[in-house]
């Protein structure tokens, strides 16, 4: 229990100041295909022969989401949309042999 002299911590930031850092919040699309880069090299390092990868809704449009699965299929892997949730639009990336392919989810 705390005591009378104990002091509690506060919250010092205000819902419009977390509103602006959330407006002004980028990632760079190079950052995605490093992060993508990285993920694929470690899977397939560990033997996996797919990956499912998440991009932030709030950082990440469709259209980014889309040039992404466009040039995975000009490297020819098989990359299939998954359903979104309310955070992240999800692919699911393969490099099993044969022809790459566009699966699409609902």
């Amino acid at each position: 229990m705390f005591s009378a002299t104990t002091q509690m911590p506060m919250i010092t930031i205000t819902a419009e100041q977390a509103r602006a850092n959330a407006d002004a919040a980028t990632r760079p699309i190079e950052q995605y295909y490093r992060d993508l880069d990285k993920s694929i090299q470690v899977g397939s390092e560990n033997g996996r022969r797919y990956i499912v990868f998440g991009f932030n809704k709030a950082l990440a449009s469709e259209r980014l989401v889309d040039g992404v699965v466009e040039q995975l299929l000009q490297n020819r892997f098989s990359v299939e949309r998954l359903p979104s949730d309310a955070e992240q639009h999800y692919i699911r990336i393969s490099w099993e042999a044969g022809e790459p392919s566009r699966l699409n989810a609902g």
